[in-house]
């Protein structure tokens, strides 16, 4: 249910800020899931943590941000 809810916010998120990021969800419960973990895992330099959230290799919340937190932090991030 968390992750459904962390999608729809991001789904959200992505439509108010058109063309400013992505996004993939990573399913740590299959075996892709857990490979695509590994293969983050360096560029973080350290263990990714479930929920999280990484943004081009670094680890930018060890939890799934609520939507105004995560909309301050992609306005700081994008703004020039």
């Amino acid at each position: 249910m968390l992750c459904n809810l962390a999608v729809g916010v991001m789904e959200e998120l992505q439509s108010d800020h058109a063309g400013a990021f992505s996004f993939a969800v990573v399913d740590a419960s299959t075996r892709d899931g857990v490979k695509r973990l590994q293969e983050l895992r360096p560029g973080a330099g350290r263990q990714i943590p479930v929920p999280g959230v990484v943004v081009d290799g670094a680890i930018v919340f060890d939890r799934i941000p609520d939507m105004d937190e995560f909309g301050e932090w992609l306005d700081a991030a994008t703004s020039t």
